[in-house]
């Protein structure tokens, strides 16, 4: 994966993420749809993350680093 890749990865996860909170404290939407957001954007925000971190600028691919 390229480190672009997982960078914008990064960036929509904590956007959607920021957006739900904005609507759910603007009350646009109920609390439970923010948290439904937060559960699939924060494991998905963590993976790419260390993804990012671990990738490479001119390789796309990450090196086997163990078990």
């Amino acid at each position: 994966m390229k480190k672009t890749t997982a960078a914008a990865m990064v960036w929509i996860s904590a956007g959607t993420a920021f957006a739900a909170w904005i609507l759910s404290f603007l009350e646009i939407i109920p609390l439970w749809v923010y948290e439904a957001v937060l559960v699939a954007a924060v494991p998905l925000f963590v993976l790419s993350l260390g993804l990012w971190w671990m990738a490479r600028e001119n390789e796309p691919d990450i090196p086997f680093i163990g078990y």
